[in-house]
């Protein structure tokens, strides 16, 4: 299921990313199959900016779980 980006809650931006980076090959398999979005498919260039983003905001993600549970 895709997780969609909330955005009063910055950790929703990493959790919609991670999700889309695990359902990529299902996603580029339904943007390509329709003529309507071929055009704003995202590129290998793309995924891959996609997954340091998501690195870094995983970095983000632990510091500020950590702080709110201590």
């Amino acid at each position: 299921m895709v997780i969609k980006d909330v955005r009063t809650r910055w950790n929703s931006t990493h959790a919609m990313i991670a999700r889309a980076l695990l359902l990529r090959d299902a996603i580029d398999d339904w943007v390509y199959s329709q003529k309507e979005y071929r055009d704003i498919g995202l590129s290998k260039k793309d995924w891959e900016m996609l997954r340091v983003l998501c690195d870094i905001l995983e970095v983000c993600f632990y510091l500020a779980t950590t702080i709110e549970f201590a």
